[in-house]
């Protein structure tokens, strides 16, 4: 049996949901800095003995001063460790964003300048893939990042296979686009348009002189370029909801998660399972998912195709009696 293929194991550094939590971040809790604030303005009252022995106990109270004063300084305190925090992030690749990504980028092999309009996740894939063309030619990954170089950002994947013992390389590259995301249409909201996979001749034949440079191509190997294979899809969901839910609040978040689900899937060689689609319905109000397209798990076993969602459908099939 053919083990469907994600781009999480080629990208693993870089998938955000593989992460664990970093050990450098601190928990930041805004009732427990003041609570210690508190705790220890007590003892120092206690300790510096006021007059009369008069004893701190109004700190209950709205209109107390004093613990007001440590409100406001706890605020600053919190804006300060989320500040750390923040810090810690920027300087890894994983998690950087905008000038501080690219200042991480110029410490990696050539610079890897970010390309015009080229978004974090994107430059993020390139900057983890820019090592491979230092290894030994012949690198999946080189030619991945060689022909995600190529057309300044045209292109949202690369993948790169050969036979064991041939000498041919076949790279596979899929356009980028538009992220799907929702529209309303007729104040009804839907899935927005899938972008289209599939570069033009002109973009695979730029591709495939680029790669093919004798600086970047494999002295002994035979490249060829190709567009990706479509596979064509169809959601068609119906819902079965909790009695007094409101079918038309319910479906709306039901297509918004449907539309990230679409979005983050949106890769080569990326499968299409119920499972997934049936946690994107698991929203509130749903009792049962019905996915009556696709009719089983679309599995994309290589690395030369990928899933294209043409429509996406929610109806209402009841309320649970």
């Amino acid at each position: 049996m053919t083990t469907p293929y994600s781009p999480s194991s080629r990208f693993s550094v870089v998938n955000l949901a593989q992460l664990g939590r970093m050990q450098v971040l601190e928990t930041v809790n805004t009732e427990a800095i003041l609570a210690n604030r508190m705790a220890k303005f007590k003892a120092l009252w206690a300790v510096s003995d006021p007059p009369q022995a008069a004893q701190y106990d109004v700190e209950n109270l709205e209109f107390d001063p004093i613990k007001i004063q440590h409100e406001t300084n706890t605020f600053f305190e919190l804006m300060l460790r989320d500040r750390v925090n923040q810090a810690a992030r920027s300087v890894t690749l994983a998690f950087a964003v905008g000038s501080d990504l690219d200042a991480i980028a110029s410490r990696y092999p050539g610079g890897v300048p970010r390309l015009p309009s080229e978004s974090d996740d994107r430059y993020r894939q390139r900057v983890w893939l820019s090592p491979n063309p230092l290894t030994a030619h012949g690198m999946g990954d080189s030619y991945s990042f060689w022909a995600l170089t190529a057309l300044n950002g045209a292109l949202r994947d690369a993948t790169a296979t050969t036979i064991p013992g041939q000498p041919n390389v076949t790279i596979t590259v899929m356009l980028d686009g538009p992220p799907v995301t929702t529209v309303r249409t007729g104040g009804v909201l839907q899935v927005g348009p899938f972008p289209n996979p599939t570069p033009s001749d002109d973009q695979i034949g730029q591709t495939f002189l680029y790669v093919n440079d004798q600086t970047r191509r494999g002295i002994t190997d035979v490249v060829r370029v190709n567009k990706p294979k479509i596979v064509n899809v169809d959601y068609n969901i119906k819902l079965t909801l909790f009695r007094t839910w409101d079918f038309t609040i319910v479906r709306e978040t039901v297509i918004s998660a449907l539309a990230d689900l679409i979005e983050s899937q949106r890769w080569l060689g990326f499968s299409h399972t119920h499972m997934a689609i049936d946690a994107a319905c698991d929203q509130p109000g749903v009792m049962n998912v019905e996915i009556v397209s696709p009719a089983d798990d679309v599995v994309v076993a290589d690395l030369h195709s990928c899933v294209r969602v043409n429509s996406v459908t929610v109806e209402l099939a009841g309320f649970a009696s």
